[in-house]
């Protein structure tokens, strides 16, 4: 009997992150299911033409509205599409899936912190930290602030 191979949610914000998330995953074989995860912005819209994929609304931290209506959106969409792993770059736009679908579906989380990120850690990393089951930094300069992450180099 083949064995099925596990769904995977591609999920990053636009611009740098979707591009750093292009250069992690390369080229995925078909034989596994992936759907993006990111927000509607005129490249992103081109980009996703022909593939599967998910919009989510941005938040701001300044406009909880935005909060609210982005982690209904990843709950709902959790729930849905229900990844066995999420790869994500962040930012901010990714977190409620990920909290949701490692408290409620138990998926494993892949998170790639940005190469922007070289001497100090944005917000997004610091949170997702504790649900990453495999935490990858891009500078070896990041591990003295995330010692349990692994260097895999500049994408």
């Amino acid at each position: 009997m083949r064995r099925k191979h596990p769904k995977i949610c591609l999920a990053c914000s636009a611009g740098g992150h979707l591009r750093e998330l292009q250069l992690a995953v390369g080229s995925i074989p078909e034989e596994y299911h992936c759907y993006w995860l990111t927000l509607k912005t005129t490249s992103t819209k081109a980009f996703m033409k022909d593939k599967e994929h998910v919009f989510l609304q941005n938040f701001q931290p300044a406009k909880k509205l935005t909060l609210l209506v982005n982690s209904l959106q990843a709950l709902f969409w959790v729930l849905v599409k229900r990844p066995r792993v999420i790869i994500t770059t962040g930012a901010g736009v990714t977190v409620p899936t990920v909290f949701f679908a490692k408290k409620l579906l138990g998926t494993k989380v892949i998170f790639i912190n940005s190469a922007a990120d070289v001497t100090h850690a944005s917000k997004t990393p610091v949170w997702i930290e504790k649900y990453a089951d495999l935490f990858l930094v891009q500078w070896e300069e990041m591990k003295q602030i995330f010692p349990n992450s692994i260097c895999c180099g500049v994408l």
